[in-house]
């Protein structure tokens, strides 16, 4: 079951590959592409692998702290909904660097690209890691390491060599196989809690960690929550997510796409935090290692398969994503700033997308020989992009038009921000500071802006709310 999903995958990467005849097809395609299949390419880059195993184990850890902060967080694609409206003026750049050295410069361009490759990177090894758990847990007597690398493989492939079309629909592909099979995941874990929704109510609202008196409770822990939550709907304003207001037709589009978006995503959540929720009433006291053990303990057999195919499907789904866009950062934004912008078009720009995406791929895969804690590698991910390209991109959409060293000032206070807090105030408080730092890059730029003596033109003016506009 697992292996003809892969090879289903694959045959449908191989197909939407061919015609791809330039880089800008490579990179956004025709920009011709249907909302709904937008929708779906969004979705399945939201939802990894990872984020289903790291959710459902802290909804069972944590209760009621991480339901509203999984809730919550599913503004963040309203969030890019309401920004892709104001992005008139940037449609028909290929990437969120590209859209970054516009308004700022090379410098600003090439440091966005080198920290979204960062982001992508450990947000790759986050799915490779998902894709190895979930071997792991599902399918018996396979060696989950050599059936990780095949799978690695089979996404290095197609999304290397097809670009942006065989990303989106294999994406449709697999967002279609994880929708129909959670909700049924949903079902086998109610059926084997033995109790009726009637019973369930009163048993979690006997539970301290669901109870809501316990979740107002000023705290570390609350603090921690409430900065993560920021983060999180900050987070997905990254390069892999804005590629696909660059693929939509006009910034209307875009604007429907993401507002679409976050209407199905909190549906697939209702539907993981039921699986985590479910779980605590059969066995409240499992430790978070187990949680999934004993998911795979309580459905029926030939349904390990389909679990295994859902995980592989989220996880592949994200990672191809970010491979594109990692391929698109090197070969397009870092090439075009080292070379400069008086240069003749490098003929060999396709070539070196497809295997900067193989390289990426592979050193991906490495990683996740070091570190696949899936929590620590989603940190990792918000630490490289909120603290440094965030904050200048959003300023740029919504009409700042500053210098580069304005952005280098807020760039280089965002790093040095995030380094710090690493180093002496996570440690000993468990609070990440990407938001914050996130904000530091931010008040520094504007600090920089109105203190320093500026040039003709630098300043605010007025978005265009549509690329027809432009």
């Amino acid at each position: 079951m697992v292996v003809s999903f892969l090879i289903l995958t694959l045959v449908v990467g191989i197909y939407f590959s061919r015609k791809i005849t330039s880089f800008r097809q490579y990179a956004i395609g025709d920009k011709q592409f249907a909302t709904a299949t937008l929708v779906a390419t969004v979705l399945a880059t939201a939802y990894g692998g990872g984020g289903l195993i790291r959710s459902v184990q802290q909804v069972h850890n944590l209760g009621l702290y991480w339901i509203i902060l999984t809730l919550l967080a599913g503004f963040d694609l309203y969030i890019i909904s309401r920004l892709a409206l104001y992005m008139g003026r940037f449609m028909y750049h290929l990437s969120m660097p590209e859209t970054m050295g516009s308004v700022y410069g090379k410098y600003p361009r090439m440091i966005t690209a080198l920290s979204g490759i960062c982001d992508a990177i450990a947000m790759i090894a986050a799915q490779i890691s998902a894709m190895s758990l979930s071997i792991n847990m599902c399918l018996d007597g396979v060696s989950p390491r050599a059936i990780t690398i095949v799978v690695s493989l089979i996404l290095i492939l197609y999304s290397s060599f097809g670009g942006i079309r065989a990303v989106v629909f294999t994406d449709l592909l697999q967002f279609i196989t994880f929708t129909v099979i959670i909700p049924i995941l949903a079902w086998f874990i109610f059926k084997s809690t033995g109790k009726s929704i009637l019973e369930i109510i009163p048993f979690l609202q006997s539970q301290e960690k669901f109870q809501f008196s316990r979740l107002f409770h000023f705290d570390t822990n609350l603090v921690a929550m409430g900065c993560l939550l920021l983060s999180f709907l900050m987070g997905y304003i990254e390069p892999p997510t804005m590629q696909r207001i660059y693929m939509s037709a006009n910034s209307i589009q875009a604007r429907k796409v993401f507002f679409y978006s976050t209407l199905f995503s909190f549906i697939i959540t209702i539907f993981i935090i039921l699986i985590g929720l479910f779980v605590f009433v059969s066995a409240p006291e499992l430790s978070v290692p187990a949680i999934w053990g004993h998911i795979m303990a309580n459905v029926p057999p030939i349904f390990k398969g389909m679990v295994c195919i859902s995980l592989l499907a989220m996880a592949m789904s994200t990672a191809d994503s970010k491979l594109n866009a990692c391929a698109i950062m090197i070969s397009h934004d870092m090439l075009k700033s080292i070379r400069g912008p008086k240069q003749p078009p490098y003929t060999h720009q396709l070539r070196l997308a497809t295997w900067t995406s193989v390289i990426i791929g592979l050193l991906a895969m490495l990683l996740t020989f070091y570190c696949n804690d899936l929590l620590n590698l989603l940190k990792l991910s918000l630490d490289f992009s909120l603290p440094i390209a965030t904050a200048p991109f959003v300023l740029a959409v919504l009409g700042f038009r500053g210098t580069s060293r304005t952005a280098l000032i807020g760039m280089v206070t965002g790093i040095l921000s995030i380094l710090a807090w690493n180093q002496w105030i996570e440690p000993t408080t468990g609070i990440n500071g990407s938001f914050i730092c996130m904000l530091a890059n931010g008040i520094a730029m504007m600090a920089a802006h109105y203190l320093f003596k500026q040039p003709d033109g630098a300043g605010w003016v007025q978005p265009l709310t549509d690329d027809a506009s432009r």
